[in-house]
């Protein structure tokens, strides 16, 4: 994705040693005959996989003599972006279709490496039917075009483990109403439940953009007028900003949150979800609707017991300030690469891996929230995950990242400064004036702006 373009002197070197590639390399050696897409795959994340294999052989039966080839990187979110900025350098290895982050959508349409699919989408009835207009959108360019199908979309709140709380004798259900509740809470389970972590939040370079959309802006947008972007400008410094990393301070501080060896390790959240949850080892993290997803029956480590050992609830703003809640969103989608010879094969390819059945299958999978209109309102949708609907309806106080083609750079510039004060080598007060040197020397000092404290 564009981000790596815009890394690719720093990250291209550890991308090749860190990102796997099952089957072909992408691109070199493609038959004429051919869709290639590219897609993210672990152990623990199967499900995409699962439905674009039924997707592929559902689409060579009625495409006769068109053969697609499934390309998986193996590993992280990072380990994925890296590898298919280093694919889309050039034609001859770039992907046809490929599995596309929405907040780097803009970055590559500004580098020219996606192809507009306004002309297919009108001649697909499913797209004015079943999409939602705000799912559409999570595709659509500065330019108004449409650049992706979105496969999924989410919200973030606070996971909560029940026995954890009966032993540190919390309330149960909890509804926190501000941050200082969340601490508090937090700080009774160290000192009440022994052995568990309390608190788990992503504030780490690692972690890329699960640091900073799961942890920061779930912060900043939950401040009074907190933001990333005003008035065409980047936002370099607010109170609001200091105060998020002072929230991140005061969880690292009081050894609230992971140790520090576990908060660098790139496999923080399988951790979260697929150890310290399942044995109680973990009270209360900060992550997405899409965590229950680990722990179904069609996951590789089911956890039979989640629906009743764990809670769920909004993640208060600030101070309790209205709406009382705040969350975020975000989502993927599949798109056609502009450099594509065969953009019609992969959009009709792409209606195949969206139709009801497989936008089914994959929601089921994963948890994460269902983007067609027939899938949502389809009872086994419902009825297959008790949590659901309170993800679903956390879009009401739902943020959207500001996805222009500068946002990578000023996330790498949010994660920087989340680092080093989990880590303790700034205080939030410093991160935050290196955070705003760093977004300024990013983006320009044309394009920023500083808000009052």
């Amino acid at each position: 994705m564009k981000r790596r373009t815009l890394l690719a002197g720093a990250l291209a070197t550890t991308a090749v040693g860190a990102t796997a590639v099952t089957g072909c390399s992408g691109g070199s050696g493609k038959k004429s005959n051919e869709i290639e897409v590219l897609y993210r795959v672990e152990p623990t994340w199967p499900h995409l996989e699962k439905s674009l294999k039924g997707a592929k052989a559902e689409y060579e039966a009625a495409h006769p003599g068109i053969t697609v080839k499934l390309t998986a990187v193996q590993g992280t979110n990072e380990d994925y972006y890296t590898k298919l900025a280093l694919l889309n350098r050039s034609a001859d290895s770039a992907p046809d279709v490929y599995l596309h982050d929405t907040f780097q959508v803009n970055a590559d349409v500004a580098a020219g490496k996606l192809a507009p699919l306004d002309e297919f989408l009108a001649k697909w009835p499913d797209w004015t039917a079943q999409f939602p207009e705000s799912v559409q959108k999570a595709a659509q360019g500065l330019d108004g075009k449409t650049y992706g199908v979105p496969i999924s979309t989410d919200t973030r709140g606070l996971w909560y483990h029940k026995d954890v709380f009966k032993t540190a004798g919390l309330p149960l259900p909890w509804t926190p109403k501000t941050w200082d509740d969340v601490l508090e809470a937090a700080r009774t389970v160290k000192r009440k439940a022994r052995g568990v972590t309390p608190f788990s939040m992503y504030s780490t370079k690692i972690l890329g953009e699960a640091a900073t959309m799961q942890g920061f802006e779930m912060l900043l947008y939950g401040t009074p007028g907190g933001t990333l972007f005003e008035n065409e400008k980047w936002v370099t410094s607010s109170a609001g900003i200091t105060d998020s990393l002072m929230f991140v301070d005061t969880v690292y501080r009081e050894d609230l949150g992971p140790k520090k060896a576990d908060a660098l390790n790139a496999k923080l959240g399988d951790k979260v979800l697929l150890e310290w949850f399942p044995k109680g080892e973990l009270g209360i993290a900060l992550d997405g609707a899409w965590a229950s997803g680990s722990w179904k029956p069609t996951s590789p480590t089911p956890w039979p017991d989640w629906t009743k050992k764990m809670g769920w609830t909004p993640m208060p703003t600030q101070n309790g300030e209205a709406p009382g809640a705040v969350s975020m969103s975000g989502g993927w989608v599949m798109a056609v690469s502009s450099y594509s010879k065969r953009k019609q094969d992969g959009f009709d390819f792409i209606t195949f891996a969206m139709n009801k059945k497989h936008a089914m299958e994959y929601s089921l999978g994963t948890g994460d929230l269902a983007v067609r209109k027939d899938v949502a309102a389809d009872p086994a949708y419902l009825a297959e995950n008790p949590s659901v609907e309170f993800w679903t309806d956390l879009a009401k106080v739902s943020h959207y990242r500001p996805a222009y083609e500068a946002y990578p750079k000023v996330s790498t510039q949010i994660q920087e400064a989340m680092e080093a004060v989990t880590l303790g080598s700034k205080s939030p007060e410093e991160a935050a004036a290196q955070f705003a040197k760093g977004v300024e020397r990013a983006v320009g000092a044309d394009n920023v702006v500083g808000k009052a404290s």
